[in-house]
């Protein structure tokens, strides 16, 4: 009976994380480069027929708990045309390296401007880092950059920008990831375009509508399982 509550309970819980994974999707619907959470849940690895395998948390839970995780969906949003020569978009693989607080973050929001210096930055005051993991500088009138990502100021060579493959993917922030670098990317820049979000609303909003029904079928079995508690301590008291 409680191993039965403790189930539900942990189901419950599990859906109610899946409705805040999709609230923060749709929140950043309208983001440049922001992409999508995926929330999964599967039954306790005790239950696959592994018995020795004790990977969780709380190695002594009850065998039919649920567990959850976040996974990234990488895959490439819309394009939107915006003519401005600093706004940047990756068509196909690869993200952009930008300088954190002391270590390099990547992004798909290629909204940049320039700082009073002339450097290459994101919307959050990062700098943009080329391939020699350097800040860019674009100090100049006109700024031209090739889909391969070499930079031109004036007509003058300024570097190449970095993009790269990243594994192993996980939100920082916004549209900020960190990850480990798998090699340079293949996919080509576009200059005067950002990648919009690829969160797909009405995807999302059929998510939280799943998710709350199995959230509401999980409360009723609680219920359900207290209600026969509470019969099963009546009969007892009787005898």
């Amino acid at each position: 009976m409680y191993k039965g509550t403790y189930v539900a309970m942990s189901g419950a819980v599990l859906r109610s994380q899946e409705l805040d994974n999709v609230a923060n999707n749709l929140a950043n619907a309208s983001t440049a480069g922001y992409k999508r959470t995926i929330f999964s849940s599967q039954l306790y690895p005790l239950m696959a027929g592994n018995p020795q395998k004790q990977d969780s948390l709380y190695p002594d839970a009850r065998a039919m708990s649920y567990i959850g995780a976040y996974h990234i969906d990488a895959s490439e949003g819309d394009m939107k045309m915006t003519g401005n020569p600093l706004d940047l978009a990756i068509r196909g693989d690869g993200f952009f390296a930008v300088e954190g607080k002391g270590k390099t973050l990547y992004t798909r929001n290629g909204s940049f401007s320039r700082d009073k210096d002339g450097f290459l930055v994101t919307a959050g005051g990062l700098k943009v880092l080329d391939t020699a993991n350097s800040p860019v500088r674009a100090a100049g009138e006109t700024v031209n950059i090739s889909p391969d990502g070499n930079i031109y100021v004036n007509g003058t060579p300024a570097g190449k920008l970095k993009f790269v493959n990243i594994n192993a993917i996980m939100h920082v922030g916004d549209s900020l990831f960190s990850g480990a670098e798998a090699g340079l990317a293949k996919g080509e820049i576009l200059q005067g375009n950002i990648e919009m979000s690829n969160v797909n609303p009405v995807r999302e909003m059929v998510g939280i509508i799943s998710a709350l029904r199995e959230y509401e079928a999980a409360q009723k079995v609680i219920q359900n399982f207290n209600d026969l508690a509470q019969r099963t301590v009546s009969e007892i008291a009787k005898v």
